[in-house]
């Protein structure tokens, strides 16, 4: 059996298992016990060659290769990305999302929104700081916020599974932490995705 033969059944057959975890319900619970399935994939990281999936080069930061898609939506991406790698706070757009890391680390800022006493005007809190390295995953509810930013001097490749594909996730908002301000997402802004599946 070829390495992508390999890897599509491997690729398939994690993300039919999580889906089942985690149902048509999300909950803190199911998407951790999701994260060990994922992990188990990131392991496999001779499925996942640099030949198939290069390393962007040049003024791109990250590659993004569809690798599962389902009829209800859900996709599983590949993600290459440059040492300098970061991303604002940002939600999914409702979507629950697991990342997982192949090779390299990522910082992951967990925000939450709170409602100003005074003001009576949300506000973007930061919470808590989660390390993503290999071995472990992230987990997001559909309400969940976080920003990103790699550690380290090589370069980074991670699993994304989401619940809603980047194409569907138009409700999506990336929060400006200077200004306060918010933004909704645009896909034609976050670039291309290849079809690697």
């Amino acid at each position: 059996m070829t390495i992508l033969e390999q890897r599509k059944t491997a690729v398939r057959e994690t993300a039919e298992e999580i889906l089942s975890i985690i149902g048509d319900t999300p909950s803190v619970e199911r998407l951790e016990r999701a994260k060990t399935v994922l992990v188990a994939l990131c392991a496999r990281a001779e499925l996942f060659p640099v030949a198939d999936f290069p390393i962007p080069d040049g003024e791109v930061t990250d590659r993004t290769f569809l690798i599962y898609e389902n009829e209800d939506g859900a996709a599983l991406y590949m993600v290459t990305s440059v040492p300098s790698q970061t991303y604002r706070p940002h939600d999914h757009g409702g979507s629950w999302a697991l990342i997982g890391m192949i090779q390299g680390e990522t910082r992951h800022g967990m925000f939450v929104t709170e409602t100003g006493a005074e003001d009576g005007v949300p506000k973007l809190v930061h919470k808590t700081d989660i390390v993503c390295s290999p071995g472990h995953a992230v987990s997001l509810m559909p309400d969940g916020i976080h920003n990103t930013a790699s550690i380290g001097e090589g370069p980074l490749l991670h699993l994304h599974f989401y619940g809603t594909r980047f194409e569907d996730q138009s409700a999506r908002t990336e929060y400006d932490l200077e200004t306060g301000q918010t933004v909704q997402f645009r896909l034609e802004e976050f670039g291309f995705i290849e079809d690697r599946r």
